[in-house]
């Protein structure tokens, strides 16, 4: 595998559970997870669910640990990898865990970040291949 896509999904929690809480955006308890898929959408990672009032970038170094560790237990290397994330992913302590592990981080640009960062372009050809 030499690509995949990272992001993170609010699952809705009717009748509670260990990691529930309110999530003002869908009205709800939700629980949070990220995902790593495939360039087809197959799940090949899931990090461990936290409660829904947590964003992406909670505790971000370990659940990328999860990922890519789940990833280096299933035999798919991640030395190389290239990701796709989406501008919530846009962090230094994202971009730095991936580099740690090898792994090519391809984000797009969070406005809200200020300049956009040179050393950090994405390649624009392959992201726009992700639905977001």
């Amino acid at each position: 595998m030499s690509s995949g896509d990272i992001d993170g999904g609010h699952t809705r929690s009717l009748r509670g559970g260990e990691e529930v809480a309110y999530q003002d955006r869908k009205s709800r308890k939700t629980t949070n997870a990220l995902f790593l898929t495939d360039r087809n959408g197959l799940p090949l990672a899931m990090s461990t669910p936290v409660a829904g009032n947590h964003h992406d970038l909670y505790d971000i170094e370990n659940k990328l640990e999860e990922l890519f560790t789940s990833l280096e237990k299933s035999s798919i290397p991640v030395d190389g990898l290239f990701v796709n994330a989406d501008a919530g992913f846009d962090t230094q302590s994202f971009r730095n865990t991936c580099c740690r592990h090898g792994v090519i981080a391809n984000v797009n640009f969070n406005d809200r970040n200020g300049d956009k960062h040179g050393d950090y372009l994405p390649d624009e050809i392959l992201y726009k291949k992700v639905q977001y």
